[in-house]
Formats: C-alpha cells, sequence, structure tokens
C-alpha cells in the first residue's frame, strides 16, 4: 500500500485497498507506525482517522515514511491502477488551477518514495548531514496555509514584470519601434483541500504601460500600429473536483483529438494564450469519462512579440444563430463596449464554442471516444447577412500494449462550415472538410519505431491557421523548428526509428518524411496543377555518457519541396530546398556545495535556395550559442545568428554583394544577430532574466500551430515572483 514491501521492513503484506474506509486506513496507518518505530530515532503515529481519500491518505503516509529515511536514496513508489494516468487520456486538458511554478499538488500527483535502508540505524548525531553541509545557503519564502479540522486552505501568488525596450524590428512600419513597455502580469489563488472536495480560484490581471521617447512617427497616413496602455482582467476562474466529477467556471483550456476536435490552449513559444471563457462540466467513472463545455473565446489581448493590442476573436460580434439581433443590442460597440479590443473586466461578444467529449474504457486496453464541436463566429462574411457557424464530430480509438510491443491511435473528423450558405450567392464560404491521423508506435527491447499517418481534406477550423486563436493543432508530422508549408490540404507519412546501446550511452535516430499538400482550401493535394511534395530526411546520434552528465547530439538531413508539375514560366520543378546540420553538447565541469556547473555548446545552419514566381533566392541561415549555468542558481548564454535572406542596411556588416534599395517600401535586415541572456534564481519560484541584442524572427509551427514572428532587436527583462 505505501511502497515496495521488500524494501520497508515492518509493514504488513502488501493488499489492495481500493475500497478502504476510514478504519481500514487508520489499521494500516498504525502498524506501519509500528513497524518504524523500532527503526526510526522518532516513532511515526496516527492518533485519529486519515479524513481524506485514499490517494491522499497515502501521500500522508509516504510523508511520515520520508521522516525515517531522511537521506535514503528516492525510489517511485507503484501508482495503483485505479488512479495512474492512462496511455491515451483524452479528457479535456484543463489548466484552471495555480501555474507548475506555484508548486501546488494535486491529490493525483505521483508520489516519491524513498527506499528505507536494510542495516539497522545509526545514533543520532547533533552534526550536520553531508548532504546539509555541501548545500549553499538556499533563501525561501515560507508557504502559508491554514489547516483546520481536516480542510487545508493554500494561497499562492505568481507576479511577472516585464520591462521591455523595442528598438527596431525591421519591418515597412515605424510607429511600432523605439519604445518602451513595462508590463505586468499579477496571479492570485487559493486551492482548499477537503476530506472528498477541492476548490480553485484563480484571478489574473495584465497591464502594460507604453513610452515613445523619441516620439512617434505613424507615417504620411497618420494611421499607427495599435501599440498602447491597456489593464484588465484576463482571466478568472473557479472550480470544485471530486473523485467522480468535477466544474469549472470561468477560463479553461480545451484539447480533443489530439487537437483534431478542439484546441484551446496557450503555447509559449509562438505567443498563443488562449482560454474559453464559460463552463465545463466533467465526469469520471472506471468505464466512461465524459466532458461537457461552452463559453466565449478569449485571448490574451497583449501580444507578447509586439505589445500590440489584439481583439478578441470576432469582437464585436453582429450576430450569432442563437442571436441574430445581438449586434443591434448587447454588442452595439458605440455603448458600454470597447469599440476595438473587448470588455476589460469580462469576456463578451467574441466567438462562442460549445462541445463535449465522451471516452469509454474497454476490456482488452481499448480507448473508444467521440466528441463534437461548435463554433458560432462573431464575424460575418458580410455584414448583416450571413451568421457564420461551424459544426465538427469525430472518433477516436486507441489500443495499448498489442502484443507486448504496439500502440496504436486512430482519429478522424469532419467539419462542416456554414451549411445554410449552400445553394446561394454566397456559397463559396460554405465548405467541408476531413482530418485523419494515426499514429503507431512499437517498442521491442532498445528499439522503437514510429509510424504515423496524416490526411486532411479542407480540414480548417479557424479563418486562418496564423490566428492567435487556435481552435485546431492538426498534426504536422514535423520537427517543430520546421516552417510547414502547408496543413489545410496534406496527405503523408513518416517513419522514425530509435535504437539505444544502453551500456554505452548511444543513441541512434533516423527519420524519413513525406507528404502531398496544397496551399488554399478548395484545392486537392493530388492536383499536378496546384499539388506539391515535401520530403524531410535526417538522422543523427546521441551520446551520453554512462554515469556522467555529459550529453553529445549531432543531426544531418536534407529537406525539399517542388511542385508536382512545373508551373508556366518555370525551368523545373523546385519550390524550396536545403541540407541542414545541428550540434549540441552539455559538458559538466564541476560539482559542489549542490551546483553543477555546466558548459553548453550548440550550432546549427542551412544553406536554403527558395523560388518564387520569376524570382530565384540563395541564403545561409544558422545558429551558434555558447552558454554556462551554475546550476540551479545562475546561467549564461551567447546567441549568435546569420541570416542573409534580405540585403543588410546601410552601415551594417554584410555577407553578400547584395546591397540594400532605398526605395519606398522596401525591407532590409541585418545578416549578423547577436545576443546575449542572463538568469539568475532568486527563490523557490523567482528569477530574473534580460536579454539584450537581436533575435532573427520568421514563421514557426508548433503542434500545427503556426504563427510568423516578428524580428527583434532591444532589450527584454523579466522579473518573476511567486509563493
Amino acid at each position: 500500500f505505501v511502497a515496495d514491501p521488500r524494501r520497508t521492513p515492518g509493514t504488513p503484506s502488501s493488499r489492495r485497498l481500493a475500497r478502504a474506509d476510514d478504519d481500514g486506513v487508520l489499521f494500516v496507518a498504525n502498524q506501519v507506525s509500528r513497524g518504524l518505530a523500532g527503526r526510526c530515532a522518532r516513532g511515526v503515529s496516527v492518533r485519529e482517522p486519515v479524513k481524506s481519500t485514499l490517494t491522499r491518505a497515502r501521500s500522508v503516509l509516504m510523508a511520515a515514511v520520508a521522516i525515517c529515511t531522511a537521506g535514503a536514496a528516492p525510489a517511485r513508489a507503484a501508482v495503483p491502477s485505479d488512479i495512474a494516468p492512462r496511455r491515451y487520456d483524452g479528457t479535456l486538458a484543463v489548466v484552471a488551477g495555480p501555474e507548475p511554478t506555484s508548486e501546488i499538488t494535486t491529490d493525483a500527483a505521483p508520489v516519491v518514495a524513498p527506499a528505507m535502508s536494510r542495516t539497522a540505524p545509526e545514533p543520532r548525531s547533533t552534526k550536520r548531514p553531508a548532504a546539509a553541509r555541501d548545500r549553499p545557503p538556499a533563501p525561501r519564502i515560507p508557504k502559508f496555509a491554514v489547516r483546520t479540522r481536516g480542510v487545508t486552505v493554500q494561497p499562492w501568488v505568481r507576479q511577472t514584470t516585464l520591462v521591455e525596450w523595442y528598438r527596431q524590428n525591421y519591418n515597412t512600419a515605424t510607429s511600432d519601434d523605439g519604445f518602451v513597455a513595462l508590463v505586468g502580469r499579477v496571479n492570485l489563488g487559493q486551492e482548499t483541500r477537503a476530506r472528498r472536495l477541492t476548490i480553485g480560484n484563480q484571478l489574473r490581471v495584465d497591464g502594460q504601460k507604453v513610452w515613445f521617447p523619441g516620439g512617434r512617427d505613424c507615417g504620411q497616413t497618420a494611421t499607427c500600429v495599435p501599440v498602447g496602455d491597456d489593464v484588465r482582467l484576463e482571466r478568472a476562474t473557479a472550480r470544485i473536483e471530486a473523485n467522480r466529477w468535477g466544474l469549472v467556471a470561468g477560463d479553461f483550456n480545451a484539447n480533443t483529438g489530439r487537437g483534431l476536435g478542439l484546441s484551446v490552449r496557450k503555447i509559449d513559444e509562438i505567443g498563443v494564450d488562449a482560454t474559453i471563457k464559460g463552463g465545463r462540466a466533467d465526469l469520471r467513472t472506471s468505464v466512461i469519462r465524459a466532458t461537457a463545455l461552452a463559453g466565449l473565446a478569449n485571448r490574451q489581448n497583449s501580444d507578447f512579440a509586439t505589445r500590440q493590442l489584439i481583439p478578441d476573436p470576432g469582437y464585436p460580434a453582429r450576430s450569432y444563430t442563437f442571436a441574430p439581433e445581438v449586434g443591434q443590442r448587447s454588442c452595439d460597440v458605440t455603448r458600454a463596449l470597447d469599440p476595438k479590443i473587448g470588455h476589460p473586466v469580462w469576456t463578451v461578444c467574441s466567438d462562442f464554442v460549445a462541445g463535449g467529449r465522451v471516452e469509454a474504457a474497454l476490456p482488452g486496453r481499448v480507448d473508444l471516444a467521440a466528441h463534437y464541436t461548435h463554433v458560432d463566429f462573431g464575424d460575418e462574411i458580410s455584414a448583416g447577412v450571413v451568421d457564420e457557424h461551424l459544426h465538427e464530430a469525430g472518433a477516436e480509438l486507441a489500443r495499448a500494449r498489442i502484443g507486448g510491443v504496439w500502440d496504436i491511435f486512430v482519429g478522424a473528423s469532419g467539419i462542416d462550415r456554414n451549411p445554410n450558405l449552400r445553394g446561394t450567392r454566397l456559397q463559396s464560404g460554405s465548405y467541408r472538410g476531413v482530418g485523419v491521423y494515426s499514429a503507431n508506435t512499437f517498442i521491442r527491447d532498445a528499439t522503437t519505431v514510429l509510424l504515423e499517418f496524416k490526411h486532411y481534406e479542407d480540414y480548417l477550423l479557424g479563418l486562418t491557421q496564423a490566428s492567435l486563436m487556435q481552435y485546431a493543432e492538426n498534426p504536422t508530422l514535423e520537427r517543430e523548428d520546421q516552417q510547414v508549408p502547408g496543413n489545410v490540404d496534406a496527405t503523408g507519412g513518416r517513419i522514425r526509428v530509435d535504437h539505444t546501446w544502453r551500456a554505452h550511452g548511444v543513441t541512434l535516430f533516423a527519420n524519413s518524411l513525406e507528404y502531398v499538400y496544397a496551399e488554399n482550401l478548395d484545392q486537392s493535394a493530388f492536383d499536378r496543377d496546384v499539388g506539391r511534395l515535401a520530403t524531410h530526411n535526417f538522422a543523427g546520434v546521441i551520446w551520453r555518457r554512462p554515469r556522467s552528465d555529459l550529453v553529445l547530439q549531432v543531426t544531418a538531413g536534407y529537406r525539399y519541396e517542388r511542385w508536382l508539375r512545373a508551373p508556366e514560366g518555370a525551368t523545373d520543378v523546385l519550390r524550396r530546398r536545403f541540407p541542414h546540420a545541428e550540434v549540441y553538447a552539455t559538458i559538466p565541469l564541476r560539482r559542489g556545495r549542490a551546483v553543477t556547473h555546466t558548459l553548453t555548446v550548440r550550432a546549427e545552419g542551412r544553406w536554403e535556395t527558395f523560388v518564387t514566381t520569376g524570382q530565384r533566392e540563395e541564403f545561409f541561415r544558422g545558429l551558434v550559442q555558447l552558454g554556462y549555468s551554475a546550476s540551479p542558481w545562475f546561467s549564461m548564454t551567447y546567441s549568435h545568428g546569420f541570416d542573409t535572406e534580405l540585403a543588410a542596411p546601410a552601415g551594417e556588416p554584410s555577407l553578400t554583394d547584395e546591397r540594400c534599395s532605398s526605395a519606398v517600401g522596401s525591407t532590409c535586415r541585418p545578416h549578423l544577430w547577436p545576443g546575449v541572456q542572463l538568469q539568475v534564481k532568486l527563490f523557490d519560484a523567482s528569477f530574473v532574466r534580460v536579454f539584450a541584442g537581436r533575435q532573427v524572427g520568421g514563421r514557426l509551427c508548433v503542434n500545427g500551430s503556426c504563427r510568423t514572428l516578428p524580428d527583434f532587436e532591444g532589450i527584454r527583462s523579466e522579473f518573476v515572483f511567486g509563493f
């Protein structure tokens, strides 16, 4: 019940207590206490029934074991199968509680059990253990909690302050350069844990203040980029959780069908921070899991990459299918609403999202699920004429450990957008789409084989995949550092093979990807006039030195994108190609006083050829990084990027013979991109991070969500304080 009985002398024999009541838990706790009394300098006793769930009781007993085994090597205790996470857990992922850095755990978190020694304990000593003497002074903010009558109230705070100087972003606009931004984000929350319930609340207030020390140039049109001051209640959540059900009111995230069904979440890499503001209900049994949700789309209104103020999706709604007159009544911005961004206190008049999911755990490790999503868009094709909406439905099937070596997942979804437009003059705004994704994983000893397949036909939920609000994340099968050319109409697959020689710490891997695609809706990926073919092959080796933190990784590959048939006026089918290589090394230097000194080296580069209508470009992109860290307290990284795609501005070092044009609207960009980042840890969940220099932008895709990030030149500083 507590840990492996073979390593815990004095405990009762292993038994399943799936239906243990308070008396049963008390009995086991007292047996453990008596068994430990002879092993510890101080005994552990439980004097009253443990008024909590089975999982909580287990955590309490593990803490008792930890008191008697301080300093022993940790070993993970086996989590009972009825609370262990399923491999294909497809319930809607909700991040409604505290952020991970707040260090507030839940009942279902895995418990780490110290392994007990077989030898008799040594007499108590007044000397500090060696591990404690080597540990450097660690300032800590004491955690505050109120415990009374079996109820624990744990408040938490996380505050983020950013001071940023946006000197230049190398675009054609001038009204978003040369400004300073002070950005603040304050998270407040609490979690109340009782015997059978957990109640949590969270509030997040965002604000920013912007200055233009040298004045602001909005150009001849006097139209400025929307960079300005703002304060708003960005997130508010209340939740209640029990063993078999849960309720959430306010902001929550959702993900179904591995992104094919509905995906509304935070994606830090591309600056997406989205939620649904409304309500959600969950039901969990040993066989069935069900979720229902409804609410309005809500995204962070201050864009981290540009500090532009962006309205909520669809704001202000002109009409809904269920409320055709909302644009003249509740969502009229000429009255009380903000005319541009959204209500500063509560999300209103944005896209409406509703849906649900049902999952059944069938015998034989089979999971079968079905989901449905309805999105009622606030935007309209023609004002006052059409209510844009969408229906999406799909199913998933997963089977684990077939023959002990094979895991499989298959998901399929279909969408029907604006069915009311068929047969009208606006029929072009209506379409149907299909999405299918499959993943097969084969594991045999030290060899792993991954087979993935995708097929998408006009599978687009949002108006554009470049939007800062993602309603779906079609699996791309690509590496995260790749620019995905098209994932709305695409068909293909990939295979990846990994093999590890554990005794030598060596892993070899190889990956091969190929798919056809089209860039626009209503185009077939197999049409030889518009279809294209993308292939990407790469392989590498990872060496982890046994009994050391030394890691070396080398990867090399080749990517080739081409037309199925050469377009008119083109000499060949080439669209884009480049060889690439990456090297990464982590070199441990020394350890002392619980601080690990490490050197990291990273280098990557590719020589790219890109062909557009009547133009052929060849350029180099690369990055070199050198870092030092004294973990966990300090880290410093110097990075130097190279990009020769565009001509360098006057006065900048140039790596090519191309010269920057002075014509209006021309775009020039530096070839050298140096930068330095420092980070210092202050407390358990607090740190200061500063970056100064340049960061090259470009199109970045993460799990099917893509965005073109702007270039950056300036200073970013971040202070995070939490307890």
